[in-house]
């Protein structure tokens, strides 16, 4: 895919179907990230603002490491009654299935799709599509600008943090001077990049550390597929009192290995194994081609996907049934 040539006709087709509908559904993927919720709530937000009924989803909820921002008690990890809203406006979400909630998979009324992945399917009545974008919080940042809508600091602050997380802290390849720009704009605009900086990276508890440990202590290398990787399973969880969401980092740091061209986390969660994949630029591997094919999709550098099945440790090392 290239980048959409006509964005700025759907920054209009987009307000035209916003102001057309009364009670709007804003949903994230599900197991929402920071690029994604600070979306959202940016848009329920503006939304509000435009005297829209506004209900905001995220199935899984909010991470701890994300309940500073601002709003975030206002998202809901269950669906509404679906026959009391007539607009969805999905973000992040290739497919409706990534919302986690299979009854939008079955929503008819018209859908708002606000996406920067490469992988998206375009299943939007109207589809905000930008693969150059750094981020979702980057894209909804343009939408605001060409609808004229002013940023406050509560939306400066959520639209940074997604930018901010989506970008490694400003450190991947999707970094470029537009991107520094709106960074630099919602800075002058309120937002705080230091305390984003220390809740989403720098601020560690216990069990995440202990969750990491547990990751680290299982990282094998594979010499002939250039692979690392690890694998956590529920009850490694359980003995350390950790979350999934502890893992996050896990997967970029078993990355800067220099010999593995791609990084891999697998955790198991019930009866299904959730993968995360890793890769960089100078690699020359795309990780969301291994995700699609199980399933999944994501970037180029950053991929994920989820499929049913359990993890054995055997005496001869990890067995997935």
């Amino acid at each position: 895919m290239t980048r959409a040539p006509d964005l700025k006709n759907k920054f209009a087709e987009a307000k035209t179907l916003v102001e057309a509908h009364k009670n709007l559904i804003v949903a994230s993927h599900e197991h929402t990230d920071g690029d994604d919720l600070g979306a959202i709530l940016a848009l329920g937000q503006v939304f509000r603002g435009m005297g829209k009924n506004v209900y905001l989803l995220a199935r899984g909820g909010v991470p701890d490491s994300l309940l500073f921002l601002p709003g975030q008690n206002m998202v809901h990890d269950t669906l509404p009654n679906l026959e009391e809203f007539d607009l969805l406006v999905t973000v992040g979400c290739g497919n409706l299935a990534r919302t986690g909630f299979d009854e939008l998979g079955r929503w008819q009324k018209p859908i708002l799709n606000i996406d920067h992945h490469h992988d998206t399917e375009m299943f939007g009545t109207v589809n905000i599509w930008d693969e150059t974008m750094a981020a979702n919080c980057e894209l909804v940042y343009q939408i605001l600008t060409e609808w004229k809508l002013p940023i406050d600091k509560l939306l400066a602050m959520n639209l940074l943090t997604g930018i901010f997380t989506d970008t490694g802290g400003f450190r991947h390849a999707n970094v470029n001077a537009r991107v520094l720009e709106v960074a630099a704009d919602l800075l002058r605009r309120g937002a705080k990049l230091d305390l984003i900086s220390r809740f989403t990276f720098s601020q560690k508890e216990l069990p995440t550390l202990r969750a990491w440990a547990v990751g680290l202590e299982n990282v094998r290398f594979d010499p002939e597929r250039h692979i690392v990787y690890t694998v956590i399973t529920e009850e490694d969880l359980v003995r350390v009192n950790a979350k999934e969401e502890d893992l996050e980092g896990v997967v970029e740091l078993l990355n800067t290995i220099p010999e593995a061209k791609f990084s891999m986390l697998l955790k198991q969660r019930g009866g299904e194994i959730k993968g995360s994949l890793r890769s960089d630029t100078h690699k020359g591997v795309d990780v969301s081609e291994i995700a699609r094919a199980f399933g999944g999709g994501g970037h180029k550098l950053a991929a994920g996907f989820k499929f049913h099945g359990k993890i054995e440790r055997t005496p001869e090392g990890w067995k997935i049934t």
